[in-house]
């Protein structure tokens, strides 16, 4: 099983909320105004220098489903090492070790 890195994670969010929200006017403060946050934690989150911890994450991912669908994709990458998530959800490559003993 692949374990995701804390550099792979901090990236995906910075980059998500950079497309959604780095175009926004305020888009710091907005944010934080939605997630419970302060504006300062919320620019850190933007700029790449922290990742959202616990609770946090959870609130961006109630608000933010591009988000939610960015994390889901890296649990399903880590828990199928080599595979591929199709578009329709389902997983395409090698087989886990795990099934191959199943099957």
């Amino acid at each position: 099983m692949s374990a995701v890195t804390a550099a792979a994670y901090s990236e995906t969010v910075t980059e998500v909320l950079r497309r959604k929200y780095g175009p926004l006017r305020h888009s710091a403060k907005l944010l934080a105004q939605a997630v419970g946050s302060t504006p300062r934690t919320v620019q850190n989150w933007l700029d790449g220098t922290n990742a959202p911890r616990g609770a946090e994450l959870i609130r961006l991912m109630q608000e933010c489903d591009e988000l939610a669908d960015e994390i889901f994709r890296l649990v399903r990458e880590g828990k199928c090492p080599g595979s591929k998530l199709n578009v329709d959800g389902s997983v395409s490559g090698e087989t886990p070790d795990l099934l191959r003993h199943i099957a």
